[in-house]
């Protein structure tokens, strides 16, 4: 089951985000995102961020712990924004794409924050991290 909260009340996530941080965006601490997650045990397995801009919902940092990867529990918690948001985008690594794709998402480029954001990136800190990013939507 997946459930809701604000990720400020997940202190264990914020320490996985800024643990693993540059592969994950830092953005949805700050924002006191919605979070969604799946548990087992009682310990979050996998989780993922929502950030909302005036013009956009971005699907913010998408983490499951190794020793639950390529189970599906990614695809689910992903499957499950989309339905209940209907119009997300994301920013990603070229790598991901083809994962992205498998569960609904497309390449695109529009004017919103999403595109922004990623615009930035690439141009002032692609060099220092060593990647691009692409933005997605539904």
């Amino acid at each position: 089951m997946i459930k809701e909260t604000r990720i400020l009340k997940k202190p264990k996530i914020i320490w996985t985000i800024i643990k693993n941080f540059p592969t994950l965006d830092i953005l949805p601490i700050f924002q006191n995102a919605k979070l969604y997650y799946i548990e087992k045990n009682k310990k979050i397995i996998s989780f993922l961020s929502i950030k909302k801009w005036k013009d956009s919902t971005e699907i913010g940092t998408v983490y499951t712990h190794p020793n639950f990867r390529n189970k599906g529990f990614s695809r689910k918690i992903i499957k499950f924004a989309i339905k209940k948001y209907q119009k997300v985008g994301l920013i990603c690594k070229e790598n991901l794409i083809p994962f992205y794709k498998k569960v609904g998402l497309k390449l695109n480029s529009t004017k919103n924050q999403i595109e922004k954001r990623k615009n930035m990136f690439n141009k002032y800190l692609a060099n220092i991290f060593g990647y691009k990013l692409v933005a997605m939507s539904n």
